[in-house]
This record gives structure tokens, sequence and C-alpha cells, in this order.
């Protein structure tokens, strides 16, 4: 049974230009990695957001739309956390494209290291395929996650800023296993409960990984 979305895209466009003040050209996504992006330069502002918000709080709308607005320089801690664990309900309606996959980067072949993940920490158990995310323009202002699981196409999507030398195999690597956590879990279980939370910390590299990533934040937000 389908679920219909809290808006569409026109009342979605509506309601974000009421927010940030300004005229949008709003465009419907299913980008596995970037879930925002526009030109703050641009006039109207054209807009890129991940179908999920058709179904976001008023408070995560706000956020986005402030954001959009300029009034707030980075996006807003409430828009994170809905990109981050959206409600089970809403994450259960999003589709991905129907799109060939690409798990050889210019770096790191994501094939190899979801081999590696699923042998060394699932004995084998992990079914989903994986692949690289969309690229975007560097002028253009963005919200993205570093990996996402799409249940409905059982796809592992890494975000492409990961795709550098700079970036240490083992955090690639942990991406991975941080997104096969979540293929494994039960439809409708809370995406960052207790449980995972403390299946996530049982990898070796797992403190590493927070320390680094905060180090490198502005290097993981800047392309």
């Amino acid at each position: 049974m389908s679920v219909m979305p809290r808006f569409n895209r026109q009342q979605l466009r509506s309601e974000l230009e009421r927010i940030a003040r300004r005229p949008i050209r709003l465009t419907l996504t299913a980008n596995a990695s970037n879930y925002i992006s526009f030109s703050p330069s641009e006039n109207p502002l054209r807009v890129r957001i991940q179908r999920i918000f058709l179904d976001a709080s008023d408070d995560v709308l706000v956020g986005v739309g402030r954001w959009l607005g300029g009034r707030a320089k980075r996006c807003p801690k409430v828009v994170g956390r809905f990109i981050n664990s959206p409600p089970p309900e809403v994450a259960g309606v999003v589709h991905t494209r129907r799109r060939k996959l690409k798990p050889q980067g210019r770096c790191y072949h994501l094939g190899l290291l979801l081999e590696q993940v699923n042998a060394e920490y699932f004995e084998g158990s992990i079914s989903a395929r994986i692949s690289w995310g969309h690229r975007i323009s560097r002028r253009r202002v963005h919200a993205r996650t570093l990996g996402a699981y799409y249940r409905s196409e059982n796809v592992i999507f890494i975000s492409p800023v990961l795709d550098q030398w700079i970036v240490p195999e083992w955090f690639v690597s942990f991406t991975i296993y941080h997104e096969c956590l979540h293929a494994l879990q039960p439809f409708g279980q809370k995406p960052h409960g207790q449980a995972f939370r403390r299946a996530l910390g049982r990898h070796p590299h797992y403190g590493a990984a927070l320390q680094w990533e905060k180090a490198n934040i502005d290097l993981l937000t800047s392309r």
C-alpha cells in the first residue's frame, strides 16, 4: 500500500519560499548521498532536494528554509538529524532511481571493500550491492550523508567525497560497515537506536573514525 506524503512538490516549494523569503525553483531527486544542493547567488534559487523532505516535520522545514534564505551558515542540526535518522514510515517509501551502479571510483573500488567488510565482520551475510553516489558542482551548497542504505533496492550508496586519497581506506571501510549494519536492521527499527550504536561501537576503528571525521569536517563538506 502506498503512503501519501505530507506535501506535494508545489506545496513544499511554497512552504520553503515562505520561510526562506525568496523565490525558489524546486527539483525533487532520489539522490542517495546529496540530500540538498543549491547555489546561494542564484535568483530565483534553484534547489535540488531529496524526496524524503516531502514528509519532513515543521521544525525540519524551518531549518531548511532558514538555510536557503541565508539565515543559517551551515546545514542546521535538525536537518542533519532528519537526514541521518528519518522516521521509519518515511524511510520506507523512499526509492532510488533505477540506474547503473558504479562501485569503481577514482581512488577506491567499493565492491572490493564491501567484500572485505562482509567477510571480516558479517560472515558473508550482506547481500546488498554498492555504488558511489553522484558528484555535484562545487559551486553548490549541499547537505550530504557519507553513506546511505536503500532497502527498496538493497543498495548501499557511498558519498563520492570519500573517493580521494586523502581519505584513509579504513575510514571508507568503516562507512561501509555502518551501512551494512543498516542493511541487517529489521524494517521499522529505529535507524540509530541503542542496538545499532552498540554494534557500531564494536568496530575496531570506531573511536578513530569519529575523531578523523571531526578533524576533517571541512574536507568532507567542501567538495
